[in-house]
């Protein structure tokens, strides 16, 4: 049995692998990293303005990397869909054939709202984000205030010029708060993208799964105007010259080698209680995969009718695949994982710690009682806010509608006190999402996939239904017609026409017997008292989490890592198998030689000209000489979690040696509880890019610029 990381977490070389640390915590696992095997000194990976962290960026949704002093960024295939699926169409489907620019000049705009942020500094606020919080405040008012101040915070930090992005990013429940200043890259291009035979290879049959071949890579650039201010696109634009590139070790990483990823790791609930680990295995995944297996099947079906939706339809395909994925891995995890019981036992040995001692009890015990009681309020409306969410998620159409209406409601507060997303540093964000979706939506996809959510919200009954969409529902002739209605030639599929909803004012959208706006109106109705029942939780969570967190880190006799929140993290260990049940071990690396060994139909459909390249790989410069072979995949004991996809995989001196992409299935849970024994990360090689690139692509051009770079 493994419990929380809180309790078990231990420093020695078995267990020292777990957790995603922020870079300041380093020198405090100095002895743990010398026994991995970091040449660095840790002092070296505590500075984030210094190489080789200087070096890592943020995409918004993935990690990637500068490696080249001209702006050459190396992240994932999957984390780049988006931007090849702009770029296609039925006549030239980039998203599917993949892209490669043959020199500067034809590198391709990632599309409106694309963007890279590169943190510049790093301070803590958690007093200037309390301030005017008393110690009566009302849950309500906590949130206001916190949010108003942060708002504040953001404004003043963001005044600074048009290239900053800055937010708060809250550790521990809200226990501390750090300001997180970046430069904002406006101009983002795409240099190289392999074909999805090969970024994708194995498509879903593969994902999550080991043995792997995919070259999950692709190369962009970012762009600036010519006196190195951030610029939106524009061809008189110039690349890039960051402070801090990556070098490529072009002899990568052996079984044993110490590695190390620097990224961006999204979420993660380590430190949740047991309650909503149990909720979320009985309820949450089981609901999610119903759904996302009947949305695959509308996606994957219309996809098979018509060429351009299929150039459109790629990657919600992958995303939702990728989701279905995720959710039966976690519920596969569960059975043969005691990870609820882990966290059940955790949960009892924090509370008898706390109940042990009167002054804790004083300090705790009331914290942990309202914390329950929040979590049992949560559950019982959980069903009707998740498909209220989902229902407007279910049309482009309609969340883009929907976020107009939302607009027009906060435009009648003062700034500050908007909800984060509808602020004035937000609006031309909407308006981005709003032009791109002229390239990427397929109506009669929306139209299914909507009537798919809407069934499930009128079968709502009771206390969970949503009466201001049923009656919208009557007014419009009921679900077939309002079907109809809604998408027969709508009017909202024109970019100009819905852009010029995000500037009307709110009671022109309030008068409006247009039924996509009456719908928007109406859904939002459910969603407005979700949201304030979320601010009231928040409100009462920012009082309270910080309060659990610091009886975790008083009870627990080791260093704590703070859960995953998007900031900037490090995780270490070696390039390592692992034998993942009874009779079958894992190897830590695959080769091109599996490629081919895989190669046939779709799925396996490698391209012709990797095929013909790969008799020759074990003779290549990029070939390992213990394998005989180009390395493709390889395995380590790393602790990642999504946010981390890109990431640049480091060996002990700092120089990149791959792509973090995946986990194994068996890591799922990982994202609730540790288990050094299962966990384990899949990258991609480098050499494998280089082999591609020099062997296959024929693109000297950017393999000279990959191994010339020098700090």
């Amino acid at each position: 049995m493994f419990a929380s990381a809180v309790l078990l977490l231990s420093l020695s070389s078995a267990h020292a692998v777990e957790g995603m640390w922020l870079p300041e915590q380093m020198p405090s696992l100095a002895k743990s990293l010398e026994e991995q095997g970091l040449e660095l000194s840790p002092r070296t990976l505590a500075d984030p303005m210094s190489a080789p962290l200087r070096s890592i960026v943020s995409l918004g949704f993935c990690s990637a990397a500068f490696v080249s002093p001209d702006g050459l960024i190396t992240t994932n295939h999957h984390c780049i869909q988006g931007y090849l699926q702009v770029n296609s169409s039925a006549e030239e489907n980039r998203a599917r054939d993949g892209f490669l620019a043959q020199d500067r000049a034809s590198e391709l705009s990632a599309g409106p709202g694309a963007e890279l942020t590169i943190v510049e500094k790093m301070t803590e606020v958690s007093d200037d984000v309390r301030a005017g919080i008393k110690r009566r405040t009302k849950d309500r008012d906590r949130e206001r205030i916190t949010r108003e101040n942060i708002a504040r915070l953001v404004d003043e930090c963001e005044a600074a010029g048009d290239d900053r992005r800055c937010r708060v990013a809250s550790y521990d429940g809200g226990a501390i708060h750090r300001l997180v200043e970046s430069r904002v890259i406006k101009d983002v291009r795409i240099v190289y993208a392999p074909p999805d035979s090969v970024g994708n290879y194995g498509d879903e049959n593969d994902n999550w799964m080991w043995p792997r071949h995919s070259g999950d890579f692709a190369l962009l650039r970012a762009y600036v105007a010519p006196d190195g201010s951030t610029a939106p696109y524009s061809e008189g634009n110039v690349p890039f010259q960051p402070e801090s590139h990556l070098k490529i070790d072009p002899t990568g990483v052996q079984p044993g080698e110490y590695v190390m990823v620097a990224g961006f790791p999204g979420s993660t609930g380590r430190y949740v209680p047991a309650r909503q680990v149990q909720f979320s295995r009985d309820m949450g995944y089981p609901y999610r995969i119903a759904m996302y297996e009947q949305l695959l099947e509308i996606l994957r079906a219309e996809s098979d009718r018509d060429p351009e939706a299929a150039a459109r339809l790629r990657a919600p395909i992958g995303s939702i695949g990728n989701g279905l994925k995720y959710a039966q891995g976690m519920l596969d995890g569960f059975k043969v994982t005691d990870v609820v019981d882990g966290k059940l036992e955790t949960e009892e040995m924090l509370s008898e710690w706390v109940a042990a001692d009167r002054s804790r009890t004083r300090a705790y015990g009331p914290a942990l009682e309202r914390i329950d009681s929040i979590a049992a309020q949560s559950e019982a409306v959980w069903k009707r806010e998740f498909l209220a969410y989902w229902l407007v998620g279910s049309s482009d159409l309609l969340s883009d509608i929907h976020s107009a209406w939302r607009l027009s409601g906060e435009r009648l507060r003062p700034d500050t006190k908007r909800d984060p997303g509808y602020r004035e540093r937000d609006i031309e964000r909407l308006k981005a999402r709003s032009r791109r979706l002229e390239r990427q939506i397929w109506l009669p996809a929306d139209r299914a996939m909507f009537a798919l959510l809407l069934r499930e919200v009128v079968d709502l009954e009771g206390a969970e239904a949503m009466p201001e969409v049923d009656a919208w529902l009557a007014a419009h002739g009921g679900l077939d017609n309002c079907l109809d209605v809604l998408f027969n030639d709508p009017l909202w599929m024109d970019t100009d026409a819905r852009l010029g909803l995000f500037d009307q004012p709110r009671d022109v959208l309030a008068a409006s017997d247009d039924p996509w706006i009456a719908l928007a109106r109406a859904v939002d109705g459910p969603l407005s008292r979700a949201r304030a029942r979320g601010v009231e939780k928040k409100g009462a969570m920012l009082a309270l989490a910080p309060l659990r967190m610091g009886a975790i880190r008083e009870m627990s006799p080791v260093p704590v890592y703070p859960d995953a929140n998007g900031t900037l993290r490090i995780t270490y260990g070696q390039v390592k198998g692992v034998a993942p049940r009874d009779g079958v071990m894992y190897l830590p690396q695959t080769t091109v030689a599996g490629v081919v060994a895989k190669a046939g139909e779709w799925p396996y459909n490698a391209p012709t000209a990797l095929l013909e390249a790969a008799p020759s790989a074990p003779e290549s410069r990029w070939a390992a000489p213990k394998l005989g072979d180009v390395p493709v995949n390889f395995l380590s004991d790393l602790d990642t979690t999504g946010g981390n996809s890109g990431s640049a995989t480091l060996n002990s001196k700092g120089e990149l040696v791959g792509l973090l992409f995946d986990g194994t299935y068996e890591s799922m849970t990982g994202d609730w509880a540790f288990d050094p024994d299962q966990v384990r990360s899949i990258h991609v090689d480098i050499r494998y890019l280089m082999w591609l690139l020099e062997s296959v692509e024929d693109a000297t051009h950017l393999v000279e610029e990959l191994i010339s770079s020098e700090e």
